[in-house]
């Protein structure tokens, strides 16, 4: 059986759609990954606007004293409708991010191939 490497360093880059939140990124099964960086630039001469968010696929079961459930399939925004003027950048995301196994960021924009999204990931291999 082959092993998942322990860390990987990646990057991933979207130009984003409209009225569709795509996936950017989803983090494989066995692998907790880190979002190290997020910039989104307007790629046109107008203002735009994105919105970023985290999707949790999994449950988040509560604690021993039965707080923190969470259900699946919940989306989470980072930024929604974040303004960004022409040809500019902004950062949707202020400090680091765990996405677990099988989590995703999706992404959108106020109108087609207008941003581009680019992510600096760290995968790290569970035990």
């Amino acid at each position: 059986m082959a092993q998942l490497p322990l860390n990987k360093f990646l990057t991933k880059t979207s130009v984003l759609t409209t009225n569709t939140t795509a996936t950017v990124y989803t983090a494989p099964i066995g692998v907790t990954s880190i979002v190290l960086m997020a910039q989104v630039s307007n790629l046109t001469t107008t203002t735009q606007t994105v919105s970023v968010l985290h999707h949790r696929t999994r449950p988040v079961l509560a604690d021993a004293q039965g707080n923190g459930y969470q259900a699946p399939d919940i989306d989470s925004y980072l930024v929604k409708e974040f303004g960004i003027p022409e040809n500019d950048a902004g950062t949707p995301l202020t400090g680091k991010l765990v996405i677990e196994s099988l989590d995703t960021i999706r992404a959108y924009a106020s109108n087609p191939g207008s941003m581009q999204l680019v992510l600096s990931i760290l995968e790290t291999a569970n035990s």
